[in-house]
């Protein structure tokens, strides 16, 4: 378990407030800008440390903290695709003391797994989005493809020869293969991994002949010639690698998927408490170092509401089940 503490604690900081020419009531109230009190936050990562949650965690509760005036302590607790993490974050008390940085991965969880012990939508509160990254579809060059269509004649000339990877079952890269091949009728083979990293070296090694991977982690292998991306998951043309196209554009027809990353908390916190996080959350995305360190990251930073989230969790909780259902994964 790695444990990180942020922030300076509400007594360093009012002396710091009035060392600066602060009074100490304006202290305080600096002190409680998100309702919080004088307690501790703690900030639960479902994933391991490096991981993009992880990341995102680290970033936005440092200056939570010296917003708030008190201590944001990030603690990653992984295990079971997010569900140990999160487990803990819906039976905490619904105060505003413990959030979570999580992805829209969680959303699939009771249709991969059989012993979820919360509600994926109802279990939390949505406080926020902090980003979406754009994957694409990358192959190996012995394929001998360079688009789309010819991956799609290929793989039915070939059907069940043609496996690829993914850092595990019911993954975003998974899924996204998934959604990809049944309306297709692509037969292909699925090779699950545990994490990205084995799936990956597979892949630049040719062992495996496909796998979805993040925009900004495939891109330099494009350039040394080590893999091929045949299109991009958003249905939206990413400006930032123009020559990228949309799968939906070249032949999958209404394709549109992005892995997304957000702040929950258990349900039932005050609305105020949530609207103050929200309203901070999304400021700091806005500033030029929150957005720049994203991106680096691949994450391009989305101001939502509480509530256009919790709609967007529930749209995207629809689309994986259909997904899922048509792939024929039964959770294990």
């Amino acid at each position: 378990m790695s444990q990180t503490t942020t922030g300076l604690g509400r007594r360093e900081f009012i002396a710091a407030m009035v060392l600066g020419g602060l009074s100490v009531s304006r202290a305080f109230a600096a002190a409680d800008a998100l309702g919080l009190g004088d307690k501790m936050v703690q900030v639960i990562v479902p994933f391991t440390p490096g991981t993009t949650p992880d990341l995102a965690a680290r970033l936005y509760s440092q200056r939570l903290a010296e917003t708030a005036g008190q201590p944001f302590v990030v603690e990653n607790r992984p295990g079971a695709s997010g569900i140990i993490g999160l487990s803990a974050v819906a039976k905490a008390p619904a105060d505003g003391h413990t959030i979570a940085f999580s992805t829209n991965t969680a959303l699939t969880l009771p249709f991969v797994y059989n012993a979820v012990p919360f509600d994926v939508l109802d279990s939390f509160q949505p406080i926020a989005m902090v980003g979406y990254t754009n994957f694409v579809l990358c192959v190996h060059p012995s394929l001998e493809v360079t688009t789309f269509g010819q991956f799609v004649e290929y793989v039915k000339k070939n059907p069940g020869k043609v496996n690829y990877g993914s850092p595990g079952k019911g993954t975003f890269h998974h899924l996204c293969m998934e959604m990809l091949a049944a309306p297709l009728n692509l037969n292909m083979v699925h090779v699950p991994y545990k994490g990205s990293a084995g799936a990956t070296t597979d892949l630049l090694a040719g062992h495996i002949k496909a796998m979805f991977q993040p925009v900004h982690i495939a891109a330099p292998f494009v350039q040394e010639k080590r893999t091929v991306i045949l299109g991009s998951t958003r249905k939206e043309q990413d400006t930032q690698y123009a020559n990228i196209p949309p799968l939906a554009s070249v032949g999958a027809t209404g394709y549109d998927a992005e892995a997304w990353y957000s702040v929950v908390g258990p349900k039932g916190m005050k609305p105020d408490v949530v609207a103050k996080l929200n309203a901070e959350i999304n400021r700091l995305s806005d500033t030029d170092v929150v957005k720049s360190t994203l991106a680096k990251q691949g994450v391009i930073s989305k101001r939502v509401s509480p509530a256009e989230l919790q709609a967007i969790s529930k749209a995207e909780y629809t689309k994986w089940q259909k997904v899922i259902k048509a792939a024929g994964i039964t959770p294990e």
